[in-house]
């Protein structure tokens, strides 16, 4: 029988002591190392496979009663909903919450040391989607900590959840077919997963409407991003009368450009953003969103941490109910006399 990789085989292996290889596993930062050590260190672990004694563990630890919700950009008010669900579900259970931008998950910073010590954070709600670099994520598999993943299919436990952004696609699509709109272009976001999913709703229904689908317009995210959107999708030929796009900040840095250039929206431009946030309420014209689950995407997360340290199997997937929803504002509308429809 194969004997289990012991930290005094990583040690050995990696020409440090058993202290400094436990600091790593756990994360704690008392053990003074370089960073050219944890990373020797850490490339051991991912090199051999160890995985802790959990079993052994758990009968050192007693829960914090935290957990930790790490996304990019904090101020992004997409998450507002996503974050009450998680405050609200966390606050029944007793627990509180820490906070953390991806910005800060970086291999040897001290927010990550404090993720991952020794009792410190029972549970890890993570928004990752590519985001945050490999090494920490492997790093990330190797503790007991529980990870639930968020808008992403990357958990190789099976612990991760999803909004039906597919779903999210095909409805702002067929929100402005149902208008009269056929010449529908799609605008922003990049590589990430969230991105191909809502781009392939709109071209599954586009072409399940007999039109044809356009080019991903990939401008990345944010309010500049939206911008550049603008002017990439009017040079598409033949203009396109109305446009999805990738994210509700996005969509708003597309009306700013587009006041700026003089278009009337709608009436130039029909546009619906994916996403809904209270800002699409405040800008003019108002802006036609897709609605996602937010709040129980954030309940859901807490729940599956909760399963997690129960050690009971994942329910992870994608949130169908409620299904995404589109919020018609003054963005949109049918197309004009001198538009083509």
């Amino acid at each position: 029988m194969t004997r289990m990789v012991t930290q005094k085989d990583i040690a050995r292996r990696a020409g440090v002591s058993v202290s400094v290889v436990s600091a790593v596993v756990n994360g704690t930062s008392h053990t003074r190392m370089s960073d050219e050590t944890r990373e020797r260190v850490e490339a051991v672990l991912t090199e051999v496979g160890y995985v802790p004694n959990d079993a052994a563990r758990s009968l050192r630890r007693q829960r914090a009663g935290t957990i930790a919700v790490v996304v990019e950009k904090v101020d992004n008010p997409v998450y507002r909903d996503m974050f009450h669900g998680i405050y609200d579900a966390a606050e029944a259970r007793g627990w509180a919450v820490v906070l953390g931008d991806t910005i800060w998950m970086q291999s040897g910073s001290h927010f990550l040391a404090r993720l991952l010590g020794r009792g410190s954070i029972d549970g890890i709600l993570l928004r990752h989607d590519g985001i945050i670099d490999e090494t920490v994520m492997r790093l990330l598999r190797t503790q007991q900590t529980p990870v639930v993943t968020l808008e992403g299919r990357h958990a190789p436990d099976g612990r991760w959840l999803a909004v039906d952004d597919v779903g999210a696609g095909r409805i702002a699509t067929a929100h402005l077919i149902e208008l009269g709109h056929r010449e529908i272009a799609y605008v922003g976001g990049g590589r990430a997963f969230v991105t191909t999913a809502r781009y392939d709703g709109y071209v599954t229904q586009m072409r399940e409407a007999g039109l044809t689908a356009r080019a991903l317009v990939a401008t990345e995210f944010g309010f500049e991003a939206g911008s550049k959107g603008l002017v990439m999708a009017l040079a598409q030929r033949p203009r396109p009368t109305a446009v999805v796009v990738n994210n509700v900040i996005s969509g708003i840095g597309l009306l700013a450009a587009a006041h700026d250039a003089g278009l009337q929206i709608p009436e130039d431009l029909s546009v619906i953003a994916i996403h809904d946030a209270e800002i699409a309420d405040n800008v003019r014209p108002t802006l036609s969103t897709v609605k996602l689950p937010m709040a129980e995407l954030g309940t859901r997360a807490v729940e599956e941490i909760a399963t997690a340290l129960d050690g009971r199997p994942p329910r992870a997937g994608i949130l169908h109910d409620p299904a995404p929803q589109v919020i018609m504002r003054g963005s949109s509308a049918p197309p004009t006399s001198g538009q083509p429809s």
